[in-house]
């Protein structure tokens, strides 16, 4: 992006659509299967706009416009004809593990790009670019994040960024190092839940609940190694003792480093570092938890095979029953056995021409079983 461009106008992105609709001409379609097809968009995507995404709040009409040329590239028509999209397109954008084709959804991924720099202003606490933002806008938290933007007009750079700063914080926990910037009770340092969530009836108890985990830590306790010196109010009574014995199995293993700066960590990876694409699969929702995805595309067969496997075992191959259903005066008649009407699971798996090829491979290999009624339930049994 050059320096001084508008960003805040939908026309920075005039270059991205170009690109997208050269990338995806409609004439390319006609050389490639649907497998190509996405195939292509999925490498388009990589390469184009991310920049501009990891940087910019995406805007919702250039959003529906690169999807409408992501969608017309895959399934065929335009502005000048219409061809059926046989699929919805928030299924497509699923990853292939949940039913999808592995399609990016524009507006979660952007949220991911964006989300980085929440996690990085965290980190990065002495880089020049943290240090201005701080200046301009102050922080929150000793320093975490910055003050939500709250200018009376515009759409600043930044407050796009901070906007999104709750994904980040839901899914990070603190690494304690001298503890100067970690609240005992409310942040999450030690366990998967802060210790007021844990232990809600001692932080009920406690004389200071904004204290920081420097103030609990002594250094002097037990002869010199440290140790934890929680205040409370009172006493414990007796069946408060065994949560008191928990709690402090929790702290058990905890210190305070002097001379370490408390860190964060990144929960959705094994490493604690934050990347985009661990985000982006925490933000996608739906799909389907039981779908056949290594039969369909972890097999050694071309990608239109694998694409045409994936429509059927969501029943949306264009047979004659999905013609009739988009209101297509049509007669529904399977043109094999001229018996049943024509279905995806009839033609792949119980019309009496397909039955012959089926009893000739259970016979070819010993086989005794009796087919599910859907392509799908065959491919998971």
């Amino acid at each position: 992006m050059p320096l001084g461009a508008p960003f805040k106008s939908i026309a920075v992105w005039d270059g991205v659509e170009e690109r997208f609709r050269r990338r995806l001409a409609l004439w390319k379609r006609q050389y490639l299967s649907k497998g190509g097809r996405a195939t292509l968009i999925r490498s388009t995507l990589l390469n184009l706009p991310i920049y501009l995404m990891s940087l910019l709040c995406l805007p919702s009409s250039v959003r529906r416009r690169l999807e409408k040329i992501q969608r017309d590239f895959l399934w065929g028509g335009g502005n000048l004809e219409r061809k059926p999209h046989l699929v919805r397109w928030e299924l497509v954008c699923l990853s292939k593990k949940k039913g999808g084709l592995g399609l990016k959804c524009l507006s979660i991924l952007n949220k991911a790009l964006l989300a980085k720099w929440n996690f990085r202003f965290a980190n990065e606490r002495e880089a020049l670019w943290n240090q201005v933002i701080r200046g301009k806008y102050g922080e929150v938290r000793v320093g975490w994040c910055s003050l939500e933007v709250r200018e009376p007009h515009g759409m600043g750079l930044w407050k796009g960024i901070r906007m999104d700063w709750e994904l980040v914080s839901d899914r990070m926990v603190f690494i304690v190092g001298n503890g100067r910037r970690v609240r005992f009770w409310r942040d999450t340092w030690c366990g998967d839940s802060p210790l007021c969530v844990s232990f809600p009836s001692l932080f009920a108890l406690t004389a200071d609940k904004e204290a920081w985990v420097a103030d609990i830590w002594d250094p002097l306790a037990e002869g010199g190694w440290g140790g934890w010196n929680p205040c409370f109010l009172r006493a414990f009574n007796d069946w408060e003792v065994e949560e008191v014995e928990r709690f402090l199995g929790r702290l058990h293993g905890k210190r305070v480093l002097e001379n370490v700066e408390d860190t964060v960590s990144w929960t959705e990876t094994k490493s604690g570092k934050f990347s985009v694409k661990s985000l982006y699969c925490a933000l996608e929702a739906g799909g389907s938890s039981l779908f056949p995805s290594n039969y369909i595309w972890h097999v050694n067969v071309q990608p239109k095979i694998s694409f045409f496997a994936w429509e059927a075992t969501w029943g949306k191959a264009l047979t004659l029953d999905m013609v009739q259903k988009r209101v297509w005066a049509l007669a529904n008649r399977c043109f094999m056995c001229l018996e049943e009407e024509e279905t995806i699971d009839h033609l792949l798996l119980h019309c009496s021409r397909t039955r012959i090829l089926w009893d000739l491979l259970f016979t070819l290999f010993g086989v005794t079983w009796v087919l599910p009624s859907l392509v799908r339930e065959t491919l998971l049994s």
